[in-house]
């Protein structure tokens, strides 16, 4: 039988419930956030650690204290009594409940002195099942005031069913869990595909904002770690990124913008980030108009908005450029692009007035960073990736950005150009009476950018996350400031995995759909790295744990990976013996 640990002496569900710790017990084994079990009269019950702290009584320890009795033997005298004058205790939220063979969420609360009792690894499988290499994988240890070794799995199936957030300052383990995760769907989907060859298929789109995803994880002082999870299946992922030198270098498909295909609204989202005023963006959607008919550049209107003299020279150096002032000189009969600006001021001018040109001519300056793009007169990329995602016969899509890492402007633009074209596909197949073939997951880094307060009705990802879900795409919303998302973003979460956050309002939406939430506002900021708290969907009871060392669980991804490439060479192998191929 357990050593009883401690004893429930008041409390309740909604309110959490306090435990005495039994003499001989040091509160210092006790974290918050760590598993705790009390077995009731009847039922048994699964708690989380929220708080720890000790009460003394005051009038014995500060007669102690104030005496001249020397330091020595005033420590040798408290140690002597301190049972007798302190009570250590805890704090409890439930979260579970086992009684008559069914484990389910706690709905009452266990009798007056029930024991306190350490987590059994048993009792852990029982309440959050066991590792079945199918649809559940283990995720982590969970925390323990003894450190005891178990597993704690997360159910894939369930996982990908709905949209997720992954939540945290920055350096405490997002993107090892993201890759973990990933590689948890890519084996998901891989095995389950074996055995039911016509099931929808899983795809990934993975917006990598420091290649870590598509190239290697690295520690803080940049040294790698593993590669990354669309590295190791590379034969099930196809990798693009913006930065050509990478993409020669590395192996990956190069990504350039065509700036025909940006929407007003595009354009809106990113200008602020580059500065501009606020009455130059109140005069936009009158610039486009002006831009596309009466100085009749039509789709290229964004050219319109940075092209002079100093940018026609940069546009000359590169033969996409030298199309783009070709395709411009066509549509406007002007091939100097001096020429060109003046005729745009003047058009402004006379339509909006005085005011709008000098906006016009002095806020577009701003906007010159994007001929430090990779940009293009064509369009290739965005449609093969989009191509992947909703054909069964696709592959997965990681957008490393490699040196472009910090620039927000050309990750949003990239993200929202291939949201809308994934979008308006999707749309189309379902206005012809077709079902999607596959079930698409974003991983969406910095979501903020795309679903806060004042973008989320206005990006296609909004649009996404409202419409899409249905349809079979679901989002991975990856944040450092949940508070900065819109509401309605973060109740359409349905697993969320919280790293250690301290702002108050951060707390308050992460924590947002978990039950009893004000019992574990006291438990986030108290995270250690890698130590997560998840709750929802894909788990059965909410629950930290530190995650799984990634060098270790990427090990097992390349096993996996090395046998799929083994087969795969096997099937071509076979086909060309058929003549097939």
């Amino acid at each position: 039988m357990r050593r009883s640990l401690g004893r429930i002496v008041s409390g309740s569900i909604n309110k959490g419930l306090i435990a005495l710790l039994n003499k001989g017990e040091n509160i210092e084994d006790y974290p918050v956030g760590a598993l705790i079990t009390i077995h009731g009269s009847k039922h048994s019950y699964l708690g989380i650690i929220t708080d720890a702290g000790i009460e003394s009584s005051d009038d014995i320890v500060g007669s102690i204290s104030g005496s001249g009795i020397e330091e020595e033997f005033r420590v040798v005298a408290v140690n002597a009594i301190r049972d007798y004058v302190s009570r250590q205790k805890i704090e409890i939220a439930l979260i579970g409940q086992y009684c008559d063979g069914v484990v389910r969420n706690a709905d009452t609360t266990p009798s007056f002195y029930s024991d306190v009792l350490e987590t059994s690894p048993e009792e852990i499988k029982m309440f959050f099942m066991e590792e079945d290499k199918k649809k559940l994988w283990n995720i982590g240890v969970p925390k323990t005031p003894k450190g005891i070794q178990a597993f704690v799995p997360i159910d894939v199936e369930k996982l990908v069913e709905l949209s997720f957030g992954i939540f945290g300052k920055s350096g405490t383990g997002k993107t090892f869990l993201g890759n973990i995760l990933a590689g948890y769907m890519v084996l998901y989907d891989m095995l389950r595909a074996l055995e039911d060859p016509t099931c929808k298929r899983i795809r990934l789109l993975i917006f990598d904002m420091h290649s870590e995803y598509g190239l290697e994880l690295k520690d803080n002082m940049g040294n790698i770690i593993a590669e990354g999870i669309a590295k190791i299946f590379s034969d099930r992922f196809v990798r693009f990124t913006p930065d050509l030198e990478l993409a020669e270098n590395r192996g990956l498909e190069s990504l350039r913008i065509n700036y025909c295909d940006l929407t007003l609204g595009d354009v809106a989202l990113i200008a602020p980030i580059f500065g501009v005023s606020t009455s130059f963006l109140n005069y936009l959607s009158d610039f486009e108009r002006i831009l596309r008919k009466d100085v009749g550049l039509g789709d290229y209107w964004v050219w319109g908005l940075i092209l002079d003299g100093h940018a026609q020279r940069r546009l000359e150096r590169s033969p996409e450029g030298q199309k783009i002032l070709n395709e411009i000189a066509n549509k406007t009969k002007i091939s100097d692009m001096s020429i060109l600006r003046k005729r745009i001021l003047d058009k402004i001018r006379a339509a909006l007035g005085v005011g709008a040109e000098l906006s016009f001519r002095s806020q577009t300056s701003k906007l010159r960073a994007l001929l430090s793009y990779p940009y293009t007169s064509e369009e290739r990329a965005i449609d093969i990736i989009v191509d992947n995602l909703i054909s069964r016969e696709g592959q997965n899509v990681v957008i490393s950005m490699g040196r472009y890492e910090k620039e927000t402007p050309l990750y949003m633009m990239i993200a929202n150009l291939i949201a809308r074209r994934l979008r308006e596909r999707i749309l189309e197949k379902t206005m012809a009476g077709e079902e999607l073939e596959t079930k698409i997951i974003i991983f969406l880094e910095e979501a903020h950018n795309f679903l806060g307060k004042e973008t989320y009705r206005v990006s296609p990802f909004g649009e996404i996350a409202r419409e899409m879900r249905k349809k079979g795409v679901m989002l991975c919303v990856i944040d450092q400031k949940p508070s900065e998302l819109d509401r309605d973003v973060i109740s359409m979460l349905w697993t969320n995995f919280v790293f250690t956050l301290t702002d108050k309002a951060d707390v308050e939406s992460a924590l947002i759909g978990v039950p009893r939430a004000e019992l574990f506002k006291k438990v986030i900021p108290m995270l250690g790295r890698q130590e997560v708290l998840i709750y929802g969907e894909a788990v059965r009871f909410p629950v930290v744990i530190r995650v799984e060392d990634y060098s270790k669980i990427s090990r097992i991804f390349s096993e996996y990976a090395n046998r799929d490439r083994e087969n795969l060479n096997q099937k071509i192998d076979f086909l060309r013996k058929q003549g097939i191929i």
